[in-house]
């Protein structure tokens, strides 16, 4: 009897667990549909209406690091992965941008990749790209080879330095903004609030929460990290923590003038991807 009646309730959590995760793939079947109907009221909103949640798995997010740190544009060092690679491109195609802001140069792959997807995806309209880094010394000569790439050593802490109002006035709009660089993003928004323009998109990069915990709980485990690189990299995380909390009081500050694109956010499930809410869409 004990027997039978383990099989019944095994076979009825079975039952229960089976109907869950055909609920869950109905939920991402529904938010994707959403994401993909360009016309709908649903693709832009506003950020505090967002989940802070995702349909990716720690083991895909571990995928997309492995292979982003071996993917390359021409030989140069990207540091993007497959999910960006098509983000980016799609967005570049609808958004036609005129200028590309790409905030964190590293070895230059990824101002190369939007140089050549700008030509490539938006032609004649494409003007170039504006890339920079506290230093450039890591910047490839194949980067900075590019006609229509230009470089400025500048730390984030000065970029109202670089982006004056004439500098601003002199790059053509719609703009397409990646912000990769992570620090000091208090003085980047509150300097790019005051530049962008209705139609203008800012990319905030790594604003994932599962991945900042992923970041913490590795750094804590590695014993053979020695203790001045575990501080160096809890900092790192804390700014990213930092970063993803400027941009949801500004997105909530002036909830009248950014939304979040899900056609992007979403493209792949919920929030699947390093970027979660943070594709903007300058709106007013």
């Amino acid at each position: 009897m004990r027997s039978r009646w383990s099989r019944m309730a095994k076979r009825l959590r079975t039952e229960q667990a089976e109907e869950a995760k055909e609920q869950r793939h109905e939920e991402i079947a529904a938010r994707v549909e959403a994401a993909v109907q360009d016309d709908s009221q649903e693709r832009f909103v506003r950020l505090a209406d967002r989940e802070e949640d995702t349909d990716m798995s720690i083991d895909t997010l571990e995928a997309i690091y492995i292979g982003q740190a071996r993917s390359s544009w021409k030989t140069v060092p990207l540091g993007k992965s497959a999910f960006d690679w098509q983000m980016y491109a799609s967005l570049i195609e609808e958004l036609q941008p005129r200028t590309i802001i790409d905030i964190g140069s590293w070895a230059g792959g990824s101002a190369l990749f939007f140089a050549d997807f700008g030509e490539m995806l938006a032609a004649e309209r494409f003007q170039k790209v504006v890339s920079l880094d506290i230093t450039l010394k890591s910047v490839r000569d194949r980067a900075r080879q590019h006609p229509k790439i230009q470089f400025h050593e500048c730390s984030t802490d000065r970029f109202q330095e670089l982006f004056t109002d004439d500098f601003g006035a002199a790059l053509p709009h719609p703009w397409l903004v990646s912000e990769d660089a992570h620090y000091h993003f208090d003085a980047v928004m509150e300097r790019l609030h005051a530049l962008l323009q209705p139609g203008d998109y800012l990319v905030v990069e790594d604003t994932s929460t599962q991945m900042h915990d992923w970041f913490e709980e590795n750094n804590e485990s590695k014993e053979e990290k020695s203790d001045a690189k575990k501080l160096q990299t809890a900092e790192a995380i804390r700014q990213l923590r930092n970063k993803k909390e400027i941009l949801r009081i500004y997105c909530s500050e002036h909830a009248d003038k950014y939304r979040c694109d899900t056609k992007y956010v979403d493209m792949f499930g919920y929030n699947v991807g390093k970027h979660w809410n943070s594709v903007l869409k300058r709106i007013a």
